[in-house]
């Protein structure tokens, strides 16, 4: 049997301290994922904490002596620390010590007479470089206790209002100061301004968690934090100080409804997955050769999912093509056949919250059966017939 090969990490108060601090926020939810861990790069002295739950990151550098043990080369060291070695005890100054034996990894922290064992997770954790080295946007300081109490009164739920899903907000810079904007169906937007400095430029909006934020800076005591304000309301939102970074991921408002459509697709369709357009479209191509199109229609409440075809195209409003509308409609109370974008187009429109695969079938079925009776003399009398 191979002998073990180990690596000694001196870990002192403050950098535990630290990780205590700051990480545990972007910490994933199960230790059954790399993501509930800690991820550790060492290169010499320069020592990288990242974690992340996929939502946000953040990132620590810190300093300490160079690992001692022949499983540390001059290639540096990576290795992903159970999250259990920091819970629960007074921050001290202790050893960290990673054994490998026939390609197996374990971790032992030795601290003031106590000893914690544990295996070591596989593996892989997330690329975190691409995401930190993508931020790019407006440079704005703000001090951390202002935009902390900002994203309280954020938070604030209205009276009256039952919400257990979390509150978005948009984070934007307006008339020179950074604004947070909470906005409510029926209800009055929070919108919090904040003294800032640095390029106080209007920004564009970015859709953000004012929880997350929140729980990212807690741990900052009073001070002035940098935040990089993203260029498109999908970018990355940047939070630095010192030597800490850390990042919130773009919020997708729709993607548990997102996931739900795909998969109805994907089983109406008996296919693995499928991809919108650049659109957020979905194409179902009928057996005719022509196209349906699906979409989550989130303008509206409730939210809804859409399908529908294009029956002709190039098609300019007039009185002729409205009595021509209104004729179809009185005949077809199941679906919706209008003029829009200079094109005549059947659709369906389905509440989200209700969608089955036998509504989203059914809905297919009518949208095709209207398109393939009404295209043809739509497309000869009013334009040319398209997709």
């Amino acid at each position: 049997m191979d002998s073990a090969k180990i690596a000694e990490v001196f870990i002192s108060v403050d950098e535990w301290q630290n990780i205590c601090d700051w990480m545990y926020h972007s910490l994933g939810a199960s230790e059954k994922d790399a993501k509930g861990h800690f991820l550790l790069e060492i290169v010499g002295t320069r020592r990288t904490w990242v974690t992340t739950d996929g939502a946000q990151l953040t990132v620590l550098q810190s300093e300490g002596p160079v690992p001692r043990g022949s499983l540390y080369s001059g290639d540096g060291l990576t290795v992903l620390v159970n999250s259990r070695l920091f819970r629960g005890k007074t921050p001290e100054d202790v050893t960290l010590v990673i054994s490998e034996t026939e390609g197996r990894r374990a971790q032992s922290m030795y601290g003031d007479g106590i000893e914690i064992s544990l295996p070591e997770h596989p593996g892989p954790f997330p690329d975190w470089r691409e995401a930190v080295e993508s931020i790019q946007g407006t440079r704005i300081e703000v001090e951390s206790h202002r935009l902390l109490e900002a994203c309280s009164y954020a938070e604030t739920v209205p009276y009256g209002v039952e919400n257990d899903m979390g509150i978005s907000a948009w984070l934007y810079v307006r008339e020179q100061r950074l604004a947070i904007d909470a906005p409510w169906i029926e209800y009055p937007h929070t919108k919090v301004f904040i003294e800032a400095s640095g390029d106080l430029q209007d920004s564009v909006p970015v859709l953000i968690s004012p929880r997350r934020l929140r729980n990212l800076l807690l741990a900052i005591d009073p001070a002035v934090v940098t935040l990089v304000l993203p260029n498109n309301p999908l970018g990355i939102l940047g939070i630095e100080f010192d030597s800490y970074r850390a990042l919130l991921l773009p919020i997708d408002r729709w993607g548990g409804e997102k996931r739900r459509l795909e998969e109805l697709l994907c089983e109406y369709l008996r296919s693995q997955s499928i991809e919108p357009d650049d659109d957020g479209d979905y194409a179902i191509a009928t057996p005719d050769g022509n196209t349906l199109w699906v979409r989550l229609q989130t303008d509206f409440r409730p939210i809804a999912v859409q399908v529908f075809s294009v029956l002709a195209s190039g098609v300019p409003c007039s009185n002729e093509l409205l009595v021509e509308l209104n004729s179809i409609n009185a005949s077809a109370p199941h679906v919706k056949v209008i003029w829009a974008s200079d094109a005549i187009m059947a659709e369906v429109d389905i509440v989200a919250e209700a969608l089955d695969i036998s509504e989203l079938a059914n809905a297919l079925d009518v949208v095709q059966e209207t398109a393939d009776r009404y295209r043809p003399v739509l497309g000869v009398f009013f334009g040319d017939s398209g997709e």
